[in-house]
């Protein structure tokens, strides 16, 4: 589908306009903030055509898009606007959950300007390194003020992207970066003549520059917010336009000078040492930890809270060398499994993701990676895991060192170059290493023999037997047998997953149909894939659209991977709970390798009773 048929379908799985807060979007995720998690359709999102992936991390609701994201994201823009909703959250958030959301709605945005500059001094620290281009020249000078200009406004680049996060007035948010960056106060710090000023004879105004500086700007625009609110509370509409604004910033820029400024640039400072030191005495376990966690804490939006951190010691040591070391080792690593999935899978559908993702994963874009390759396999997410260590063990042990913030690729590399010291050499060595183990113990770790068995079921056969003749299914509930057409769920009537029949369930258990092997489970317990000796693969799904009910009233039994034989309990549910919830209770009972074979029919009669493991429900025919 197009861009803005996806845009809008999104936004219906999501519970309309109406259930967007606020929406933004980075490399490739789509990022919402909603008012009820209860009204997305998860399962639903998931599977539209031109998703990859949809999840909530805390209390964001996050759709992977791809290298597709930014024209997406125009269309949903251009359907509800940035921020759409004022409605209150339904549920209370998590405090650890909104700081992380807070982070990640400010940063997201302007990461363009950030990649941007950075990128800029890694191809100037090539240019001096190389003596193409001198130093002390014009051009040099120029280019150079073209990448620092960023890093050295970036109270701006904050004060605008904040305002938008916080709801606030952005030309006034601006404003009071001006008043953070004015030069005045610069030159006072810069001279060191002279370290505070009195404003009204009684309030010190501490004198510091706080250019490249993170905290005090969005603790400053989060002040905001609520001076302005309480202000249109007070102040008539009729003169809101002069005087909100007028009493905003008398209200706000003094606290910024005076409080906020000052306590953002220390505890900025502190949480930078606390973790720098943690990590230089840690050394290469430390490396090791994170190197190998990173796509752990990417995943989980932790990373994120980090970023402060690592803009404060940019700002006050010139270097970072712990959140943009070992963010380059894992995204390297993810790059090299994802190249020996393409080299090794022979499913030409997983072949074409592996290399759609291997590019963008070389220039440290590694979502498509994660989400669409590694993790979908499981053993290659291992695998990354393991080469991120050991460059991380790599990079910690020597202390590697990032002397600009940007994206964490190959073209990062360049920033790692110091004058006089083997830091460039270092970085190389442990980026190399990451890559290199990522990529052969995903060869190593054999992963089509079982995770890509539900794609290429032809590969995942050659591991059980081929009988010849027919094969019977039998229930695996007791119940009403159904012709699947009858299904609720198009997707199911329509025959895409496979086919099968259905079963309208009197007993609340899912017994195995045959001996074999289970292949699939999920988080919340609705569904169960199962394949038999025989190599017929089947999957039960226990009513429509029951992912919904997160788990509740269902128990599995058994794990993925766990051999299984004929009869044996593999799942618990609560018909009454599901009928409770408004969910149906037809039950898709479908061979999902239904290509293999000639034909796959029903052997009861719609509307005639079933007993579990006792009555034959499906007859394969090879």
């Amino acid at each position: 589908m197009g861009n803005k048929e996806l845009a809008q379908k999104i936004i219906e799985e999501i519970g309309g306009s109406d259930n967007i807060t606020q929406n933004w979007h980075c490399i490739t995720r789509l990022r919402f903030n909603v008012v009820n998690p209860k009204e997305v359709q998860l399962e639903n999102l998931q599977n539209l055509e031109g998703v990859m992936g949809a999840r909530f991390q805390g209390d964001q609701l996050q759709v992977i898009i791809g290298s597709e994201v930014a024209n997406v994201f125009n269309e949903v823009k251009n359907l509800v606007g940035t921020n759409t909703n004022e409605a209150k959250p339904a549920h209370k958030e998590n405090i650890i959950n909104r700081i992380l959301d807070v982070i990640s709605g400010i940063f997201t945005p302007i990461l363009p300007a950030i990649v941007g500059g950075g990128l800029l001094k890694g191809i100037l620290a090539i240019l001096g390194a190389t003596h193409i281009l001198a130093a002390t020249s014009p051009t040099y000078e120029i280019l150079s003020a073209f990448s620092d200009a960023m890093f050295y406004f970036f109270p701006f680049l904050i004060a605008m992207s904040a305002a938008n996060k916080f709801k606030t007035s952005p030309s006034i948010s601006l404003a009071l970066a001006g008043v953070l960056m004015y030069p005045t106060f610069v030159n006072l710090a810069a001279a060191g003549e002279v370290t505070r000023l009195t404003f009204l004879g009684f309030l010190p105004v501490p004198v510091a520059n706080y250019s490249s500086s993170v905290l005090p700007m969005i603790l400053g625009i989060w002040v905001l917010s609520y001076v302005e609110k309480g202000l249109k509370k007070i102040v008539p509409k009729s003169l809101d336009i002069v005087f909100t604004p007028l009493l905003s910033l008398l209200a706000t820029a003094p606290i910024l000078l005076a409080v906020i400024a000052p306590l953002g640039s220390y505890i900025g400072r502190y949480l930078d040492l606390i973790f720098s030191t943690l990590f230089t005495v840690a050394g290469p376990l430390g490396g090791a930890l994170m190197g190998g966690l990173m796509p752990v804490i990417v995943i989980t939006g932790m990373h994120y809270a980090f970023f402060p951190g690592a803009f404060v010691s940019l700002q006050t040591l010139g270097y970072e060398k712990m959140l943009l070391p070992m963010n380059i080792v894992a995204n390297l690593s993810q790059a090299g499994a994802t190249l020996a999935v393409l080299l090794k899978t022979k499913d030409e559908k997983m072949k074409q993701v592996a290399f759609s993702a291997f590019i963008p994963a070389i220039f440290g874009i590694t979502e498509p990676a994660i989400y669409g390759v590694t993790m979908k396999l499981k053993k290659p997410f291992y695998a990354s895991l393991i080469g991120g260590a050991v460059g991380g063990a790599i990079l910690g042990g020597f202390g590697v060192k990032a002397f600009s913030f940007t994206l964490p690729g190959v073209l990062a590399l360049p920033t790692y170059i110091e004058n006089g010291t083997n830091n460039f050499i270092y970085a190389l060595v442990g980026v190399a290493a990451s890559f290199v183990i990522g990529f052969v113990a995903t060869l190593f770790l054999k992963f089509e023999s079982s995770e890509v068995a539900q794609t290429t079921p032809k590969e995942a056969q050659s591991t059980v037997s081929k009988v010849s003749g027919p094969k019977y299914v039998a229930s695996p509930m007791s119940g009403v047998a159904k012709s699947l057409s009858e299904c609720p769920d198009e997707t199911f009537s329509s025959e895409l997953v496979g086919k099968g029949a259905g079963i309208i369930p009197e007993e609340g258990v899912v017994k195995a149909p045959f001996d074999g092997e289970i292949t699939m489970t999920t988080p919340t317990n609705h569904a169960i894939g199962i394949r038999s000796n025989e190599g017929v693969e089947v999957l039960v799904h226990i009513g429509i659209d029951t992912v919904d009910m997160k788990g509740d009233g269902f128990t599995r039994l058994v794990e993925e991977g766990q051999k299984v034989y004929s009869g044996q309990a593999l799942l618990n549910f609560d018909i009454k709970k599901i009928q409770a919830s408004g969910h149906s209770l037809f039950s898709p009972v479908v061979v999902t390798n239904t290509t293999d074979y000639l034909d796959i029919m029903g052997y009861k009669e719609n509307n005639s009773k079933v007993v579990a493991n006792q009555d034959e429900l499906l007859v394969v025919v090879d």
